[in-house]
């Protein structure tokens, strides 16, 4: 099965109805990812097809949670998930933010050579961002803990805003430690195509 076809199918059966346009921008990012990959160590998986289930489609199992206008992704690493949310809501704007430089050179070059204008590459730490109170979501699926994530994201999405979190297991230990700033509106359990593992969406909101 081509790269293409890989795609298309997988986000079919999670409901997303992509333009082929949009999957091919897929695929040309996916060959980015694969070539800079060999060279700066982006992520750790280098199976094309794992790459396929593991980042891009993990990533699609996103789309039905983005409802708002503005959204940043913390800890972004090569995009994950928030190059391919941009690619495939052209009319949204997206932040992807990163400390580490080679990462965020990483994402620089993908915005250039595929135009996607819809992104603004941060390379800097979460608490430095200077556009607070301003996204509609707050996103992230690298942060070690939601602990983490809140405590470094709390000032970051609007009054109306919200925080998800990508998850693998039904996060029971982290969701007892969260701060008291926010409450859990709910979890969703996602289903990714080829992955076996169990993955959840956390949402969380600040309290009023």
């Amino acid at each position: 099965m081509t790269h293409f076809a890989a795609i298309q199918k997988g986000a079919l059966q999670m409901g997303a109805h992509l333009s082929d346009k949009t999957i091919q921008t897929l695929v040309d990012y996916l060959a980015m990812l694969q070539k800079w990959n060999k060279a700066y160590n982006l992520t750790a998986i280098r199976d094309v097809d794992q790459m396929i289930s593991l980042h891009l489609l993990d990533s699609l199992a996103t789309l039905p949670f983005i409802k708002g206008e503005r959204i940043i992704d913390v800890g972004t690493g090569p995009g994950l998930p928030g190059m391919v949310l941009a690619i495939c809501y052209p009319e949204k704007h997206f932040t992807l933010l990163d400390s580490n430089g080679k990462k965020t050179r990483f994402l620089t070059q993908v915005k250039m050579e595929l135009g996607i204008d819809n992104v603004t590459v941060a390379n800097e730490r979460v608490e430095k961002h200077a556009h607070q109170g301003e996204y509609d979501h707050v996103i992230s699926r690298a942060f070690a803990s939601l602990q983490d994530m809140i405590n470094w994201t709390l000032p970051l999405p609007k009054d109306t805003g919200n925080f998800l979190a990508m998850k693998g297991v039904h996060p029971d230990k982290e969701l007892a430690d969260l701060p008291s700033e926010v409450e859990v509106v709910d979890i969703k359990s996602l289903n990714v195509p080829n992955i076996q593992a169990e993955r959840h969406m956390v949402i969380m909101v600040r309290k009023g």
